[in-house]
């Protein structure tokens, strides 16, 4: 059996298994196999076993298909260790029992492979110059980054032909995926053979251990150790006609210990990370929890309202009871679909559009709200004003969150909200205000109203509204801004392109990200 292997985009390290006689499709449709590149068409590609083997063929994806770099213009085979491409998402086709042994490492059967383990030599020189790479890795602030280079720059210390991490768990299991890099980038077509002897002779010395494979290459490992963290075997492999020096044993010890300090740094920065994103959920679900109570308590007082007014026959109540109820249950809901869009990444789905029916679209929404507190709620909107490139779900909830704030802000029977959109022929961008006469935005509070959780309403707020705003507006590359003014009240001016170089088709199907010089983004299967 078959599976598939993120080696790179925003599922890496996921794993797809392949049933067998079922054909398969790669894409971001519901029936497809869920990646979640949004470079990735919505039916990007088919995968069809037939005849013993698994074949691909692009379905006319916007930015196409490539199996080892080369693009696929026709039904193709493809085999294990072949790279799938599509958009931004790099997929390897590997055999299922291979991805348990981490990634691109298989072990050597010694029934089949004789392995000769080298005795352990000793050390003979002292610190390099050439450390000096390995060093400046400590200054990385990525873990990845940091821990890749690792790999790398051992590679080209040792003069390597692959260099691979291997991160170990108390019982000498592999730990995730190996890490594998090559001098020249490419790939080898088969897996790293990495005898179990040569990992247990590494682990069982100070030293590095070299292990020749009967008709393979020389393996040089080291194990790296820190008493915070699990033991890792570090690899470096070349042919058997280039053998390993007393130099290179030397020169790798010094990496093994420089490489413990780097994986230890490595894992404390993802630790201070981890802890750092859940201080952040902490904060933001005791934000919401503290609103949500305020809110209950609201319905709970509407309901009471309505129930004392059915038991009294009382109308009046009774309509009061109901407007409490009415404004709880609006608040309620722009809380849950402000909390979907801000905890939510997805791309844009475009289409053409004028920016002011979408505005009317909302102000519409919100009239009964401000009719009943006899609030004075206009849109105006330029009939010359193009159709732009927008999402319209996206900008409709942007104009919601703005008119909402701004209804909240003014005063019952003397409050005026205007919505007004034009187009600037000039800077070729669509303008969208939205002004009121409440109190204003004191002056020590401008800088704090976009971030999340920091409300000016006191308890009636979420402190998502505007930042949720401001992330829709800036996924359409355009700006959101609270003006300067002397005038009562707030204005805040969206400014969005009238059109865009990177306009996406109706799939939301985006260009993939060039490939940075020399880097082929390859991982090893």
């Amino acid at each position: 059996m078959y599976s598939l292997l993120v080696a790179e985009g925003p599922d890496a390290g996921a794993r797809f298994p392949l049933p067998e006689r079922e054909p398969q499709l790669i894409g971001r449709s519901t029936e497809a196999i869920p990646i979640r590149d949004d470079s990735v068409s919505r039916r990007h590609a088919e995968l069809t076993p037939d005849q013993g083997r698994w074949w691909i063929r692009d379905l006319e994806s916007s930015n196409g298909t490539f199996v080892n770099d080369a693009p696929v213009l026709e039904r193709v085979p493809i085999g294990p260790g072949d790279r799938i491409r599509c958009g931004d998402t790099i997929l390897v086709l590997v055999h299922s029992e291979e991805t348990t042994t981490g990634g691109g490492i298989r072990a050597a059967d010694p029934t089949l492979t004789e392995v000769i383990i080298l005795p352990e030599a000793p050390s003979s020189s002292d610190a390099d110059h050439r450390l000096l790479p390995l060093l400046e890795l400590a200054t990385e602030s990525d873990p990845i980054s940091m821990v890749n280079g690792l790999c790398s720059v051992t590679g080209d210390l040792m003069r390597a032909d692959a260099t691979a991490l291997v991160r170990l768990n108390d019982q000498g299991g592999v730990i995730g995926s190996p890490i594998i890099k090559t001098t020249d980038g490419e790939n080898p077509g088969t897996p790293l053979e990495l005898p179990r002897q040569l990992i247990q002779a590494a682990l069982a010395s100070q030293r590095p251990r070299i292990a020749l494979v009967d008709g393979g290459p020389s393996i040089i490992a080291i194990a790296i150790r820190d008493s915070d963290l699990p033991p890792a075997i570090l690899v470096a492999s070349r042919p058997q006609s280039s053998p390993w020096g007393p130099e290179d044993l030397d020169l790798l010890a010094l990496i093994g210990n420089i490489g413990g300090l780097l994986l230890l740094a490595a894992d404390r920065t993802t630790h201070a990370s981890r802890t750092e994103r859940l201080a952040a959920m902490g904060e933001a679900i005791a934000a919401l929890s503290h609103s949500i109570k305020n809110i209950l308590q609201g319905l709970r007082g509407g309901a009471d309202a309505v129930e004392l007014a059915l038991n009294r026959d009382n109308t009046e109540l009774a309509r009061q009871g109901w407007t409490i109820l009415a404004r709880n249950l609006d608040r309620i809901l722009a809380l849950s679909l402000n909390m979907l869009v801000y905890s939510k990444d997805r791309g844009l789905d475009l289409e053409s559009r004028q920016a002011g029916t979408v505005a009317r679209d909302a102000v519409e929404l919100l009239a009964a709200s401000a009719n009943r507190r006899e609030i004075d709620l206009e849109c105006r909107s330029d009939p010359a004003e193009p159709p732009i490139p927008i999402d319209p779900d996206a900008l409709h909830q942007v104009i919601l969150n703005l008119v909402g704030n701004a209804l909240d802000a003014v005063d019952d029977r003397s409050g005026r909200v205007l919505v007004t959109t034009k187009f600037d022929p000039d800077r070729e961008e669509v303008v969208i205000e939205v002004l009121d006469n409440g109190p204003g935005i004191s002056a020590d509070r401008r800088d704090r109203i976009f971030e999340p959780f920091f409300s000016t309403k006191g308890q009636r707020g979420t402190g998502l509204g505007l930042a949720v705003a401001r992330k829709l507006v800036e996924q359409h590359l355009g700006t959101i801004t609270l003006l300067e003014g002397n005038h009562a009240g707030a204005t805040f001016r969206i400014t969005l392109p009238a059109s865009r170089s990177d306009e996406l088709d109706a799939a939301g199907t985006r260009g993939p990200r060039a490939l940075p010089d020399g880097d082929l983004g390859v991982t090893f299967s």
